[in-house]
């Protein structure tokens, strides 16, 4: 177990981002295949019930949240926080499953077919016991190896569900392999964590108690806000438009996905620094500064060539999803600059601030996404979600006047700003005067964006500059040591 209080938050998110990064090319060949196998139909049951299982599981979610906050504390001794981790997930499968079959008819009835409720009904025990373990491992001062087990988890999805798929198991193939990896992966991350479940004594259980009754209620508000755009989709407009949104939205991913491993990192860091009774607000606004570092260009580059990206990858089929693609880069661009937020309120043990902006930006949301999903389908569903994350990021901006001595609003957020706008300004050019119609091309010309951003970027930018060299130095200094 490592002392949380020495992390280096610039080390971990880069180990976090590499096997995210491996997540995304992963995850990116996999519904390349699916949707053009499947199509938007099947690709959005797969996505449909992923989505509801998701929502489910975050209550041993939130539960390992808070034992990765316990075991990330200075002197804790992890088998108990484990051991009640373990029994709170077989309680809460058991009503999962007695609630199932209580009300059968009409969860078969929303998902297709009894088969697919039952897989997804699955999908929520390995999905639940998975956060559990990982989260374990994360705490105990390893949050870039456990996101490499969460790759693990990725590759060993594709490859069950590619062969689901060759045996013809369609949708239900995808969601079979899922869970087939997910429950390995869990197993996995319990050898790694290295740590022998214990029976709780009663002061552990108010421990992780005093923790998860916050924890759990985020992770259910920010799962339930997040899946439900897929779950409203599905019942305006079916199928095939959650299709179009699960193609749009996974374009868009790699942004969120450097932003949660920041978040990952910082969360437990600022744990170990809370726990030692030391100030976390340089970290927080270092994270602030490059959180967003991938998604504002990803945001402009699908503002330059939506309709290009979506039938060059996926297929001609999904060409209606090109302002969807634009609608999600947008959503994503904009919801990352929240994480530094909530990692810092998990690790300080403030989850409080979480739920009760949750609860306010839910509130806005709901009636927000009927009303125009009811009204636009697709297009207005994206539309209330950007709402809703403009207002929570506006409330934790409030909150940090008074909660960290002033809002956050970094230099480097410009600076990227400025490079994204160069890059759609050359890029826009490109496509204007280019026939995209092949990957070799469109290769060519995401290239020469990414190129162009961060040139621009390492030119005006002197911040940039000196965290790369120190996230390279940490990296190759952790390297040196471990071989030593």
């Amino acid at each position: 177990m490592k002392d949380t209080t020495t992390l280096s938050l610039g080390r971990e998110t880069f180990l976090s981002f590499a096997s995210k990064l491996v997540m995304a090319v992963i995850g990116f060949g996999g519904m390349i295949v699916f949707a053009r196998v499947l199509g938007p139909n099947g690709l959005g049951v797969y996505k449909t019930a992923v989505a509801a299982a998701m929502v489910v599981s975050q209550v041993p979610g939130g539960t390992g949240t808070a034992i990765k906050k316990r075991v990330s504390e200075v002197d804790v001794d992890p088998g108990e926080f484990l051991g009640i981790g373990l029994l709170f997930h077989g309680g809460f499968f058991l009503l999962v499953l007695s609630g199932y079959l209580f009300f059968r008819p009409i969860v078969d009835r929303y998902f297709g077919s009894q088969t697919l409720t039952t897989a997804t009904v699955t999908v929520v025990f390995a999905l639940g016991l998975f956060l559990i373990t990982n989260r374990t491992y994360a705490g105990l001062g390893y949050p870039g190896m456990s996101t490499w087990i969460d790759t693990v988890r990725s590759l060993l999805t594709l490859a069950f569900q590619l062969i689901f798929i060759w045996q013809g198991y369609g949708a239900l193939g995808l969601i079979a392999g899922f869970a087939l990896a997910t429950a390995a992966s869990a197993g996995l991350s319990l050898l790694a964590a290295g740590v022998v479940p214990e029976f709780p004594g009663r002061q552990t259980v108010k421990r992780v108690y005093s923790f998860a009754r916050w924890s759990v209620s985020n992770a259910l508000l920010r799962s339930g806000y997040g899946q439900a755009d897929i779950l409203l989709v599905n019942m305006f407009v079916g199928s095939g438009s959650v299709g179009f949104y699960s193609a749009a939205s996974q374009l868009a991913m790699l942004g969120a996905m450097f932003g949660g491993s920041i978040k990952n990192s910082l969360a437990v860091k600022s744990s170990g620094l809370s726990s030692a009774g030391e100030a976390v607000r340089a970290d927080m606004k270092n994270a602030m500064s490059y959180v967003g570092l991938l998604s504002l260009p990803i945001f402009f580059g699908a503002l330059a060539m939506p309709s290009e990206l979506m039938t060059t990858i996926f297929g001609s089929s999904f060409a209606p999803a090109s302002a969807a693609l634009v609608g999600m880069a947008g959503y994503q661009g904009i919801r990352v600059y929240r994480l530094p937020f909530e990692a810092v309120a998990e690790g300080t043990d403030n989850p409080d601030v979480i739920f009760r902006t949750s609860i306010l930006v839910f509130v806005v949301y709901t009636p927000l996404a009927l009303l125009l999903g009811s009204q636009f389908g697709l297009l207005g569903v994206i539309g209330a979600s950007i709402f809703g994350e403009v207002a929570r990021i506006t409330v934790y901006q409030l909150i940090a006047r008074e909660w960290i001595d002033g809002m956050l609003f970094p230099k480097p957020i410009v600076e990227q700003l400025v490079s994204s706008v160069v890059m759609f300004g050359i890029v826009s050019g490109m496509v204007s005067s280019v026939r995209i119609a092949n990957w070799a091309w469109l290769g060519l010309v995401v290239l020469v964006g990414a190129v162009i951003y961060f040139s621009v970027l390492l030119i005006i930018s002197k911040h940039f500059r000196k965290t790369t060299r120190g996230i390279l130095q940490n990296t190759l200094d952790g390297h040196r040591n471990t071989s030593n």
